[in-house]
Order: C-alpha cells, then structure tokens, then sequence
C-alpha cells in the first residue's frame, strides 16, 4: 500500500497549526467497520485493496488545508476544517460517510460502513491527546453495536469516562472527609394515622464550589468504580448515628431503609460493610431496612434469597424496591422472606385509568395475603391517596406529603414534633 500518507504526517500537519487557526479544526478517528470479517472472507489482498480505496475516496472528498493519514489496518486519522456548530459538522461527517459507503467499485461486495470519533481541536493540547479524544468518541458511542455507520463529537454527545473517573477518584475522599455527602430522609406516612415513624434514606452530594450535584452525573460513576461502598459505608454510619440518637434524646425509634446498590448486591461480602459499622454503634436492627432494587433482582431469585437470608439471620428487615417498574417477577415474592414491598411511581400517574386501579388494587392484596407491608412511592395528589387507604396500603412515601428533607429538619419535624400528616376527604 504505497502512496498514503502515515502518522508522522499528520502529526506535523497538526503541530504547524498556529493556536490562533487550532480552533478551526478537528481531529477524525475513522474507522472500517467490520474489517476483520471482510479480510477473512475475502482474502488479504481485497482487504488492502479496500483499505487504499477508502484513503483514495477520503483524499479526494478534503479540502485544501485538510488532510488524511492511514494509521495502521482499518485505522485513519483525518484533520478536517471544523465549524463551531454542531449541525454543520455533522453533516460534514455524514456527507464523507455517504462517499465512502456508497463507493461504486464492483470489488467491493456490500456497502462500506465506518465509525466516526470527532475531536474539535483545542489550544494547548497535544497530537497524541487529540488523537486519544477522537478515539474515545468513537469507541465510547453508545450504538456503535447496533448501527452501520456511527460518529460522536468528544465534549458533545459523549466524554472521557475513565479521566472523569480518575478525576473522582481524586476527590471523592476529600468530599467524604469534609461531609459534603449528606444524609437525606424520605419521610414515609402511616396511612392509618398520618405519623411518620419512618423514612427511606437518600444521599445528596453537596459541593462547596458548585452546591448540590445531580445524582445521575456521579451515581453510575460511583457504582462502576467501586466508590460507592466507601460512600454507603459513610451514609449508613450517619443512618446508625442519627436512629441513637433519637432513641437517646426522645426516646423514640424511627425505622430507616437503605438502599442497597447493584454493584453491592453482586458484591458476596457486601455485608462486612455494614456489619462493621452496626457493631460499632449497635443500633436496634429492628429500626434498620434494606431495600433491594427489583431490576436487580430480575432473573436471580437464588441470590436474592441468600441475600435476604443474610439480612434477616442478622436481624435486619428488606424491602423490594419499584415493584411494578417493568421487570415485576412474582417468583421474587414467593422465594424470598421479603417484609415490605414498594410499589413503583409508575403505577401512579393516571388516576382515573381503570386498569391501572385495578394493577394496584390486586398488588396491595397479594402483599397483604403473604403478610408484607405495602409503600406506595412517588404518590403526588389527593385521589391516589384517598384510593391507597380504601385498599389498606400501609404507607405512602411522595410528595403529596413530603419531599427528601435534610436529617436536621425530618428530626425537627417528626421526632421532636410528632408532626402528622393531614388527609382531606
């Protein structure tokens, strides 16, 4: 394969940028999908072949100041004029894929499709890093797998995970240190009496500089890089700390549900975590619960029961979270020695839809027939109330009485002034 141009030339072709023309351009990743296949059925030389005409076809379609190099294999790097605008870029990108896949060579059997990553340059980074940004677009595009041809903008539709990781790394430790993560309680209310003798525990990760974080911006984040035990183990010692001293200074025991993570649940010694903790604070396990998600659950009702097992052989209770969500599986119910069954917000968003009454009505009744108690989450008006007590469900936890609520006021509020919730009629 004579005649293309190699790394090295694309290196210095994006060294002689000037910082002043950089941000007028990006760095492609481009990518022959499915090569390896191509090459293996039709032989070396139709693979080299393909790879030459694709370097020939992008060549062709550049303008003047842009270039194109063949890295290695399937592998191009292309340094393309780049407008600040995210459409135009686009279809920029769909405009060279359409050239390449639709290439009118009778060699070639089938349509050639690749995988874009687009890195839009920046002042002060280097070939390699640019190079590395591009890559990681194309490889991190969440439907690589499922289309033809796919691109990604870096910093647009996709980041680095890993640098965020360590970047999380980095800070999580100095953040538990410091107590940004906070303790919030979920009050849940007696449906009999309008008391509030217990709560679902919620972390808030509040930042000194940026103030309160989204949680779907460092959850997933938490769970994949095994953080999150650290930051569990710290909520349940604030969980353990807080049931003592209600107990100590009112005299009152207020019941708290955890959650437990996936990443934990799939963890066999999840429970050290909590176990050291609750020895060093033995906190009544009466007033502790901990509630399994059910999409977790889904398809391993054996380690649920061993779970569950373990929790009710230390003394603790459970709980199986968004009961109704989708992934509802009875099996779970009939395996397990479960206490309490939430039933998901899902189930509560059309008052006046029959079949949905119906759906509720009969999940309150088997939980009650196998002597659970019921929670229904994310209930946000009157009627649904009004319904739930009519069936005999035991809680309801939304925001048609109260949203999360910093430990300091739930404490004000409920343990020191048996607050109750009114229910209209």
């Amino acid at each position: 394969m004579t005649g293309m141009r190699d790394e090295a030339f694309i290196r210095e072709k994006y060294e002689a940028l000037p910082d002043a023309e950089r941000w007028q351009y990006a760095l492609i990743s481009l990518k022959i999908k499915r090569f390896r296949t191509f090459n293996r059925i039709y032989g070396r030389e139709a693979g080299d072949a393909l790879i030459e005409k694709v370097y020939e076809i992008v060549a062709g379609w550049l303008g003047e100041g842009e270039y194109i190099a063949h890295i290695r294999v399937d592998y191009f790097n292309v340094l393309l004029r780049f407008p600040r605008e995210f459409n135009p870029i686009l279809d920029k990108i769909i405009e060279l894929n359409a050239c390449i896949r639709d290439m009118d060579d009778p060699r070639f059997h089938g349509r050639v499709f690749c995988g874009f990553g687009i890195y839009p340059l920046e002042t002060g980074v280097d070939f390699y890093t640019a190079q590395y940004n591009a890559d990681v677009a194309r490889t991190e595009c969440p439907e690589r797998e499922f289309r033809n041809s796919h691109m990604e903008v870096y910093g647009v539709t996709v980041e680095d995970k890993d640098a965020r990781y360590y970047d999380l790394i980095d800070i999580i430790k100095p953040a538990l240190e410091r107590g940004d993560f906070k303790l919030y309680l979920q009050p849940k209310v007696d449906l009999r009496t309008g008391e509030v003798h217990s709560a679902e525990a919620l972390m808030r990760w509040i930042d000194p500089e940026r103030g309160m974080l989204n949680l779907g911006d460092f959850l997933p984040m938490l769970e994949e890089t095994g953080l999150i035990g650290d930051v569990d183990g710290y909520l349940f010692e604030q969980v353990c700390k807080s049931i003592n001293r209600w107990r100590e200074v009112y005299g009152k025991k207020i019941q708290i549900s955890v959650n437990l993570s996936a990443a934990l649940f799939n963890f066999r010694d999840f429970f050290k975590v909590y176990r050291g903790v609750h020895k060093r604070y033995g906190t009544p396990t009466e007033c502790i619960e901990f509630e399994v998600l059910e999409s977790i659950v889904l398809n391993e009702v054996e380690r649920v029961r061993h779970v569950v097992n373990e929790l009710k052989d230390y003394g603790f209770t459970s709980a199986l979270d968004d009961f109704g969500s989708g992934y509802s599986s009875y099996s779970v119910l009939t395996s397990a020695e479960i206490h309490t069954l939430k039933i998901d917000r899902s189930l509560f968003r059309h008052e006046e839809d029959e079949r949905e009454r119906i759906i509720i009505r009969h999940i309150i009744q088997t939980a009650r027939e196998l002597g659970m108690r019921t929670v229904a989450e994310g209930v946000e008006t009157q009627g649904y109330v009004d319904y739930l007590r009519s069936l005999g469900c035991d809680y309801i936890q939304g925001y048609v009485f109260y949203k999360p609520m910093p430990v300091d006021e739930f404490e004000e509020r409920f343990v020191r002034g048996d607050e109750k919730a009114h229910f209209e009629h």
